[in-house]
């Protein structure tokens, strides 16, 4: 009997290891035609020589997408552009007090920043048209520090904040 169900067990086992496994078809994945640069989590970014500001719109007119998308990437920079001013501005009033603690230099900065034109920065803008017939537009756009020191000193910004910004 302890020999039966040794290969009764070792029968079972075997049927097991024998059952063929069902052929799963994998279908090849499709290019993406998102951008590499562009990530739906990133609206902005920046490094130590260049503000990056980065969208996306879409629309079944292909002309108004690219507007909304440019406009955005616009304002994701000018973002971009606010946050790094303030991380200097708190340094300095850390370090120097006022004027950079003073509410009406912290409005003042935030509205050169709003005002600022940015429109000498680089932008990249890729298209694609779904089969829906809806156009995604994907926008970048990338302004130097260098750039942006210029564009604030034109908006007589203090020489201290310029120098904390500068690459």
């Amino acid at each position: 009997m302890k020999y039966l169900s040794v290969i009764a067990i070792s029968a079972v086992l075997l049927a097991a290891c024998a059952t063929p496994e069902v052929a799963v078809e994998v279908e090849p994945e499709e290019e993406s035609a998102v951008p590499e640069w562009y990530s739906s989590d990133l609206y902005a970014s920046s490094d130590s020589s260049t503000v990056y500001g980065f969208a996306m719109a879409s629309a079944a007119d292909s002309a108004s997408a690219a507007s909304y998308s440019r406009e955005s990437s616009i304002q994701n920079l000018k973002f971009e552009i606010d946050r790094l001013a303030e991380e200097a501005r708190r340094v300095l009033a850390d370090e120097h007090g006022s004027p950079f603690a003073d509410t009406s230099f912290i409005i003042d900065l935030r509205n050169a920043i709003r005002d600022l034109d940015v429109n000498s920065a680089e932008f990249t803008v890729e298209h694609e048209e779904a089969d829906t017939g809806v156009h995604y537009i994907y926008t970048k756009a990338v302004l130097n520090r260098t750039d942006l020191i210029s564009l604030l000193q034109q908006a007589n910004k203090p020489a201290a904040l310029l120098q904390k910004l500068s690459p």
